[in-house]
């Protein structure tokens, strides 16, 4: 996964889940960071962000499930 598609992703998590947007746009901006900053594989800091946003989503899934 590249930067690009990590956006695309973001803004897709973020129609669906509003409000998430700001957690999960600060995961984007950390994967873009990571890759400007430290020389980082984009791929591996991409994979990483989208791994914490699916977890970010399931656990507001599960809260908003539990509150029911």
């Amino acid at each position: 996964m590249r930067l690009q598609e990590l956006y695309i992703y973001c803004r897709e998590v973020i129609e669906k889940y509003p409000e998430l947007a700001d957690e999960v746009m600060q995961h984007f901006a950390l994967a873009e960071m990571e890759c400007e900053d430290d020389a980082s594989s984009e791929e591996h800091e991409c994979e990483l962000s989208y791994t914490d946003i699916e977890d970010l989503v399931a656990e507001y899934k599960s809260n908003t499930t539990a509150k029911r």
